[in-house]
């Protein structure tokens, strides 16, 4: 390798990164578009995942505080096989989780440029030159440092704060002026599990809460990760919590759940109060915020997500190439290129024509199954070394609790959606895919096994 890591990364920087990585505002309005009862799913998701997920990286961290994380983790625990599994899987995830991400975050951008305006938020070309831009922005930012890089994470964690900050704000003062715009007396707050689609809003509601493992994938460029990054966890773990439950409450307070738009709800809601307090020229502002938040969101997935080849080079399951580190910049910067050409053609690829487009829906459909795997991975890990060594209930019973979310997040992958004209071709399809793409990964594997065997070999 050709320099080495630099650790840039502070206790404040983790947990803006943190916040900036898990908080994503359309889940907000996703949860308040259902009413009241998402309160209870929430609360659900909380102690069935969250904390499950904040347990097992801080007793990881604590113990393992190595570049990688996840990978590393599953690798010692479970062996180097379900290691690159779970590493490939959280890659490819993230390649197709870019192009969704920043096509929301081009609408937010249009709003703030032209305000409701759907001509310009439905515009490939703005989308495109929108998404392409911000990829090499970021990614430029990355490559010259992480010092450089963090920022767009720092200022990403705070402009998603203060928007939210104020949803909460007006949302609690037009309650005491006003009342609710949702009727709480007559709602229930009891979800109805005998339905489908309550247990898929669950499931959701639960990946919302994604991200808390992403800060551990850098550990080599952490100041004292063993201590750093649980603290981080506690102090954005609050924040992040109380964001998404009392902005939930709070944009149920300002717009009917009925009425609330699913992807924009907060947008909405704070459209709607600025204009009865005749401050509308704000809301600009506030959709640039949200813009510069989703920026920081892609930021850090994208510097979290570049690690995890990087790792995997260093052990030659992948090209080792991917392990070099830039002399100058102490940045993994083959890795992070590697992930930027790959994104950009995957954005290229879900803006072209019809057939091409199918194509990349197929590919983004059949990493349904994938995106959960390195969570089951995560939590099995866990389970077994704790089984091994301290025997801890508390850690035992969160581990359980995080593989029964994480299951039943799969089974609902796979079922089709409402509507689907061919449910049991949509049902092969996803694993079909899903199946594809980890075969695709054994040809990895093996090759770079049988280059680590030899290199071990002749050392």
């Amino acid at each position: 390798m050709a320099g080495e890591l630099r650790r840039e990364f502070s206790l404040r920087d983790l947990v803006l990164f943190h916040i900036t990585a898990v908080i994503t505002v359309r889940w907000i309005s996703y949860a308040a578009a259902r009413g009241p009862s998402s309160l209870s799913l929430w609360a659900l998701a909380f102690f069935l995942f969250f904390l499950p997920i904040a347990y097992t990286v801080i007793d990881f961290t604590r113990k393992m505080p190595e570049q990688g994380g996840l990978y590393q983790w599953t690798k010692v625990t479970l062996g180097p096989f379900h290691g690159f599994i779970c590493a490939w899987c959280y890659i490819v995830n993230n390649l197709f989780y870019f192009p969704s991400l920043l096509v929301a975050v081009s609408g937010y951008f249009a709003f703030s440029l032209v305000g409701d305006n759907q001509s310009l938020q439905n515009s490939k070309w703005f989308v495109g030159a929108f998404s392409l831009g911000s990829i090499w922005m970021i990614l430029f930012l990355n490559l010259i440092g992480l010092k450089f890089g963090k920022w767009v994470n720092n200022i990403g964690g705070l402009s998603i704060w203060l928007p939210c900050t104020l949803l909460i704000i007006f949302g609690f003062v037009r309650y005491f002026l006003h009342g609710s715009a949702t009727n709480f007396a007559s709602a229930s707050f009891l979800p109805n599990f005998r339905i489908l689609d309550t247990w898929t809003a669950w499931s959701l509601i639960c990946f919302a809460f994604t991200g808390l493992e992403l800060a551990s994938t850098m550990s080599g460029e952490v100041k004292d990760p063993a201590r750093s990054i649980p603290k981080s966890i506690y102090l954005a773990g609050f924040f992040i919590t109380v964001i998404y439950i009392l902005g939930t409450v709070a944009a149920l307070f300002m717009v009917s759940s009925d009425k609330i738009n699913l992807v924009t709800g907060i947008m909405q809601a704070i459209s709607v109060i600025l204009g009865n307090a005749g401050l509308s020229f704000i809301t600009p502002t506030v959709a640039l915020l949200l813009t510069l938040g989703g920026l920081g969101t892609f930021g850090a997935w994208l510097a979290g997500a570049a690690r995890m080849p990087y790792s995997v080079g260093v052990d030659r399951y992948l090209p080792p190439v991917l392990a070099k580190v830039h002399p100058r910049w102490g940045t993994p910067y083959v890795s992070l290129l590697v992930l930027g050409i790959i994104s950009s053609l995957i954005v290229l690829m879900s803006l072209a024509g019809s057939t091409v487009e199918k194509a990349y829906l197929f590919m983004a459909n059949a990493t349904l199954i994938i995106y959960f795997i390195p969570f089951v991975y995560l939590f099995v890990s866990h389970l077994v070394m704790n089984w091994k060594t301290e025997k801890k209930p508390l850690a035992l019973l969160l581990a359980i609790a995080g593989i029964f979310s994480t299951t039943v997040a799969i089974i609902l992958a796979v079922l089709p959606p409402p509507g689907e004209p061919n449910p049991w071709r949509y049902f092969f399809m996803i694993l079909i895919g899903s199946f594809g793409f980890v075969l695709v990964s054994l040809v990895f594997y093996f090759g770079g096994r049988g280059k680590t065997l030899r290199s071990n070999v002749s050392q």
